[in-house]
């Protein structure tokens, strides 16, 4: 088995105590990983910023190789790659290729 590299999520209430670790939730699945179809892999390290018309876009990297030669955390094929995001009724982004 490979290690599966992927993004997770936190969140906080806006009113909450941003350095207590207890006022953060995770989300339980990933809300980013690999994507065949899509040809990109191991997607992580992201920030987020704005396009030239503000809309929100995250910035990421990932791999377009599905199998790494040697050692991962060597292997210099990362990609900066970008993302629209949108966001649910509830206020929640939207990741997706």
């Amino acid at each position: 088995t490979g290690i599966v590299y992927c993004m997770g999520m936190l969140s906080v209430d806006e009113n909450a105590d941003l350095l207590d670790p207890l006022s953060w939730k995770k989300e339980r699945y990933p809300v980013l990983e690999s994507c065949e179809d899509k040809g990109i892999y191991g997607p992580g390290h992201n920030s987020f910023t704005v396009d030239e018309n503000g809309d929100p876009i995250m910035v990421y990297h990932a791999r377009t190789e599905k199998e790494i030669e040697g050692n991962p955390l060597y292997n210099p094929n990362r990609h900066a790659m970008l993302m629209k995001i949108s966001f649910g009724d509830d206020g929640a982004p939207i990741f997706g290729f």
